[in-house]
């Protein structure tokens, strides 16, 4: 299995072999579309008298072939344009709306639906993600979906059945595969392929319109039918996009196939369970409703759900949008007979909801010692049992009475608040007469409530803190959020300084809070060559060293600048000024470099914050800032426990 990098690497190739697909699909559209117009021009030719003057005599017209290019083109670029603006405008949320499922509530006293919510958390902070808004789809199938361009705009949604009919292990099963979509990159591949194929859709859609379309004539001034040569014409267009559309469709099934093993196989490495999954398959296919979804947008986002969503036609591989039940269980549990046991779904919605009722006994969490640099970036993106543990561990320590709140946009806010508040009692003093006067009334309260609470926080709990605070922030109006970020503006300036922390919040909060309240322009790759982006490597892996007590800062530098660069440079360490507004710069144009470097720049870091033996927390944050930045979900480790 391709670690992270390698992963992203071939999610861009994925998306460069769809683009000429769709290309390819497009032109072969239209020379079917210019044969349909030009058939049925010569079709026609039967209902017109001979004194008609445009008359076809010549199967090929250069001017009728540029207009039907042109016309072809045009409605298909638009329709796709306008279908991946749309999608992009509302991430993944927009999916699971299209499909009529519902935000879960934050403050749930559902027993199903707080186990479910627990589960995304945990899995989340061990994959060092933002948590994802968690979504319920109202249908009896068992299924589940994620979807999203990226990490911060990407949800899970789980149908009912799915909530009500699998065990913690199963459904911490399907959520792991789902996760594993969201760190490989197929959900941006996915989206994409709905707003291309939308635009190819249409051209079915303007043969219905002819066929359907009314005139009107002066000498009885009423609407009469279509005139049979528009039929003729409407039909062919109708005939030609319909299979166009279908051949499309079947690009989409087969990149949808070619993605469910690996997300199965990544699920078992992040439980450790392959009887979860497996289980989980083993009840969809037992199972009367199975998986299928019954809403009329499910045929175009089918290939977003864990289990097939349509009835699939029984042996046809090639037309489905999943493979084969029997064969994804064999390969998670080669002992696997291939029959399906009934499920006595009362039953055991019964016991489901007794498992999920009774109180969770946490195992002892295993402690994950840093061993080397390859073992920390191995995990990044491929999360396994023992990080699956440490988040779970993670949430445990933080207060419940913080956890609870955490979910609440109200008091999500405050909580970010009192993170923020300093230590010295002056600067406090002057953050909080700041806010007075900017925000709600209501929010102060909790926050001076919460103060103690905060201000007491095991430091190594800030992160996944604020992990579990983004989907409760993210439900903001935009109001609320533009009062929001002016309030931690306010409170980060207070004492004119910026620290790695607070640094470390803003660059978490704009990347992945932002989007959904303004369209974020994607970031495209820029630099191939990894002396293009030496210099700014150079100011990020100084900023780490910094943050350490190395006895040897030059050496240190030299030896995780090697892990980039292969030769010696020139450059040299800027250890005396912490900067941090050149680092931001430095991580932007750092940002738009390849996978294959971004792993070499995080290998360097790595290797800069392992130097000395010890992983402070400010080391730690300033290094889940700068792969934050990278798009590399960085995961949690085993700290020292020093400031």
């Amino acid at each position: 299995m391709k670690d992270f990098f390698g992963q992203q690497e071939q999610a861009r190739r994925n998306s460069a072999r769809l683009v000429v697909l769709f290309v390819s699909a497009v032109t072969l559209i239209v020379f079917a579309v210019y044969l349909a117009v030009t058939a049925g021009l010569f079709l026609s030719q039967m209902f017109l008298t001979q004194q008609n003057g445009w008359l076809i005599r010549d199967f090929w017209d250069i001017g009728r072939f540029i207009w039907v290019v042109g016309i072809t083109v045009l409605v298909v670029a638009a329709g796709s344009l306008y279908r991946t603006h749309q999608l992009r405008q509302g991430g993944g949320a927009a999916v699971a709306e299209m499909l009529g499922a519902s935000r879960v509530p934050s403050a749930t006293d559902d027993p199903l639906l707080r186990r479910l919510s627990n589960v995304v958390e945990e899995m989340a902070i061990a994959a060092g993600l933002p948590v994802p808004p968690v979504y319920l789809l109202p249908q009896p199938g068992i299924n589940a979906f994620a979807a999203g361009f990226g990490r911060s705009d990407a949800v899970i949604a789980v149908t009912s059945g799915a909530v009500e009919l699998l065990s913690r292990d199963e459904l911490q099963g399907v959520i792991a595969h789902e996760f594993s979509h969201i760190l490989n990159g197929d959900t941006r591949l996915k989206m994409s392929l709905m707003g291309l194929l939308f635009g190819i859709t249409l051209i079915s859609d303007a043969g219905i319109m002819l066929m359907t379309a009314k005139h009107s004539t002066r000498h009885y001034g009423r609407d009469r039918g279509s005139h049979p040569a528009i039929i003729v014409v409407g039909f062919l267009i109708f005939l030609v996009g319909t299979i166009g559309a279908v051949f499309a469709d079947m690009i989409k099934r087969a990149v949808s196939r070619q993605r469910e093993f690996l997300a199965d196989a990544a699920a078992v490495q992040f439980t450790r369970n392959p009887a979860g999954i497996a289980g989980a398959l083993k009840v969809i296919g037992g199972f009367k409703g199975g998986s299928r979804i019954n809403h009329a947008a499910t045929q175009q986002a089918s290939h977003f759900f864990f289990g097939n969503a349509v009835k699939s036609w029984e042996g046809k591989d090639w037309w489905a949008t999943h493979p084969p039940l029997a064969e994804r269980i064999k390969r998670l549990d080669p002992s696997f007979s291939g029959e399906f046991k009934a499920v006595d779904a009362t039953a055991r919605s019964s016991a489901i909801m007794q498992e999920a009722v009774a109180a969770f006994s946490g195992s002892e969490v295993p402690k994950s010692d840093v061993i080397s640099v390859k073992q920390v970036v191995s995990a990044i993106g491929q999360p396994d049992a023992v990080s699956l543990m440490q988040g779970m561990g993670l949430l445990e320590r933080i207060p419940e009475r913080l956890r609870r709140f955490a979910h609440d946009p109200f008091t999500a806010r405050a909580i970010v608040y009192g993170l923020l508040l300093d230590r010295e009692k002056l600067v406090r003093s002057n953050q909080l007469k700041s806010l007075e006067g900017e925000a709600d009334a209501g929010v102060m309260r909790e926050l001076l409530d919460l103060h103690p609470l905060i201000s007491g926080l095991d430091p190594e709990l800030r992160i996944p803190l604020l992990e579990l605070l983004l989907p409760a922030l993210k439900s903001l109006s935009h109001p609320q959020y533009r009062q929001f970020r002016r309030c931690t503006a306010l409170l980060i300036k207070a004492d004119k300084q910026l620290s790695v922390f607070e640094y470390m919040l803003h660059r978490m909060l704009v990347r992945h809070l932002h989007p959904a309240f303004a369209k974020v322009e994607p970031v495209s790759v820029h630099f191939d060559v990894a002396s293009e982006i030496a210099g700014e490597a150079g100011q990020i892996v100084s900023m780490l060293i910094r943050q350490g007590q190395h006895e040897k800062p030059e050496e240190v530098f030299t030896h995780a600048m090697s892990h980039l660069l292969a030769w010696q440079t020139d450059i040299h360490p800027s250890l005396e000024l912490s900067n941090l507004s050149l680092l931001d710069r430095a991580l932007s144009k750092a940002e738009r470099a390849t996978p294959d470097i971004k792993r070499r720049l995080v290998q360097a870091c790595v290797a800069a914050v392992l130097a000395d033996g010890e992983v402070r927390v400010s080391e730690f944050e300033l290094l889940r800032a700068i792969c934050d930045a990278l798009g590399c979900p960085m995961p949690q480790f085993h700290l020292s426990g020093l400031p």
